[in-house]
């Protein structure tokens, strides 16, 4: 109605004859919208004077899981098969942790119609659709693993860092701290309302501090692509803010923001953070303590499926001479955190962090492993 096209170039806005006929009261009206594209649209102008705005929040999951209960009987009869009351239950609460650009019920009564056609293709008929089934769909379509922890990965679990080291050559601390996160997130001993981990990667250029980060978004997330790399070199001034958020009264949110809601189960990777403006490591430190950020639509994105990886060349010096003087690794961390990296953070940010990671440099005969590795790779291409 707002900005309509009939075909044409030129667009017609009818909100204004509709306004007018409202203002009449002949009759009683009932419009739906989005809430950005009310306050684009609508809000402001006399359409939006001559309405009562009524908020509809999305369902609690305990609303939704009665909704699902009463949507049950008709997939049931579609598809032969029956619902376990595990199943509604996982329905609604593993599509509302997630699924977050979608809301409830919606998305719970989805993903149980795929869950119902699936039973009845691989049980056949009259067979139950338990929690089990219901969270086999959602790890298909999230890559997120959510069911029951198979004996199989369960061995890899125990095996991470063995997992890791196939690509990874050293660093056997940094390994053992990240392999350790990952093993405490999938057996949900993790603060759920936080993201997954949060690393600080402390050392130089070219140790292993990326491909590090590659390696846990194919072994935990099952691909490098579930990863979100971000040059902070690039935001070094106030104003990069929105690009991360999105800038007020554009219609797209940004960067950060729309990469994360549409890929939530993901690495950010932050490379060189000590070069990103203060204000830029605020949004960072929110982000890290609530798990979410809300972009310039006003719209919440769920972080608490990402991994946070932040890297630094910051007190890259200090660490070389501490190694060469054989300084344990243990002892070199916490005079980072208490010294040297003050003049680049403070406090309250590094604290978030999980792990404050040193790499070291590599040896003469890491190096040669690694120039290995790298031509067995493109020997097998």
């Amino acid at each position: 109605m707002v900005g309509i096209t009939a075909g044409t170039e030129e667009s017609i806005d009818l909100s204004e004859v509709f306004a007018n006929e409202l203002g009449r009261g002949y009759f009683i009206s009932i419009a739906t919208a989005r809430p950005v594209d009310y306050t684009r649209a609508v809000e402001n102008r006399t359409l939006g004077h001559r309405m009562q705005k009524v908020d509809v929040p999305e369902m609690d999951e305990e609303t939704a899981i009665r909704v699902l209960e009463a949507k049950a009987g008709p997939i049931e009869f579609q598809n032969k098969v029956f619902f376990t009351y595990d199943a509604i239950d996982k329905a609604v609460r593993l599509t509302n942790k997630l699924i977050p650009e979608r809301f409830l019920p919606d998305k719970a009564i989805e993903i149980a119609k795929e869950a119902a056609l699936e039973t009845r293709n691989t049980k056949g008929e009259k067979a139950l659709v338990t929690g089990e089934d219901m969270a086999k769909i959602i790890t298909e379509k999230t890559s997120v693993p959510v069911t029951a922890v198979t004996e199989d990965e369960s061995e890899k679990l125990l095996k991470l860092e063995d997992e890791i080291h196939k690509r990874v050559i050293g660093q056997d601390e940094a390994v053992k701290a990240v392999s350790a996160a990952l093993r405490r997130a999938r057996a949900e001993l993790r603060e759920q309302k936080r993201p997954i981990a949060n690393f600080l990667f402390l050392g130089p250029t070219g140790v292993g501090k990326t491909e590090l980060s590659k390696t846990v978004a194919e072994v935990y997330f099952g691909s490098e692509e579930n990863m979100v790399r971000m040059d902070m070199s690039e935001y070094q001034d106030k104003a990069s803010i929105y690009r991360l958020i999105g800038a007020p009264g554009d219609k797209e949110g940004g960067i950060l923001t729309e990469m994360v809601r549409k890929k939530p189960f993901t690495i950010v990777l932050l490379d060189e953070i000590e070069k990103a403006h203060p204000d830029i490591l605020n949004v960072f430190l929110q982000v890290m303590d609530d798990g979410r950020l809300t972009d310039n639509t006003g719209r919440t994105v769920d972080f608490t499926n990402a991994i946070i990886i932040a890297t630094s060349n910051a007190g890259t010096d200090f660490v070389q001479d501490e190694i060469k003087k054989g300084t344990p690794l243990a002892d070199i961390q916490t005079t980072l955190v208490q010294e040297k990296l003050k003049p680049f953070f403070r406090p309250e940010f590094l604290n978030r962090f999980d792990g404050v990671i040193v790499f070291k440099p590599l040896t003469q005969d890491e190096v040669l492993q690694i120039a290995w590795l790298q031509l067995s790779k493109l020997q097998a291409t």
